[in-house]
């Protein structure tokens, strides 16, 4: 049975395959890190629904946080734009070509929705990042019970 865990893996799995210049990207949230690039993806908010009397249906949202280190605005602000646009562009490539959803995996992830984004100072662990948070809406997540 395909569970939220099973989604947030493959979404961090597509943007470690697919997006260069991120240099580390966790199966799960860290509790430091000292390797810029790096992103974390995680559950942000959702709803299960009885689809049928043996099918659950997950509608979630799923938060994906690329930090970069903040040394140098103008040198941490050229890394940031020149990678935020390809997260979005890879996942959304990797759904249509079918290496994300239905049909490459146990998964299950139907499809998803619109990605937004916010792009500002972040932090993790305690460490000013200079970061981009997006939010991948809708993301449909079939089940058997």
């Amino acid at each position: 049975m395909a569970e939220i865990k099973d989604v947030v893996r493959e979404i961090a799995e597509q943007i470690r395959n697919r997006v260069e210049g991120i240099r580390r990207v966790p199966e799960a949230p860290p509790e430091s890190n000292d390797v810029f690039p790096f992103v974390v993806v995680y559950p942000l908010t959702g709803e299960y629904d009885l689809h049928t009397p043996e099918d659950m249906v997950g509608l979630h949202s799923i938060n994906i946080e690329l930090h970069v280190a903040r040394k140098d605005l103008a040198r941490d602000f050229g890394t940031l734009v020149d990678i935020m646009d390809d997260i979005p562009r890879e996942l959304l490539d990797a759904l249509t070509d079918g290496d994300i959803g239905e049909s490459s995996s146990d998964v299950n992830l139907s499809t998803f929705g619109a990605i937004n984004y916010t792009f500002r100072a972040l932090e993790w662990a305690g460490v000013e990042t200079l970061g981009v948070t997006y939010t991948i809406n809708e993301v449909k997540v079939k089940a058997n019970l």
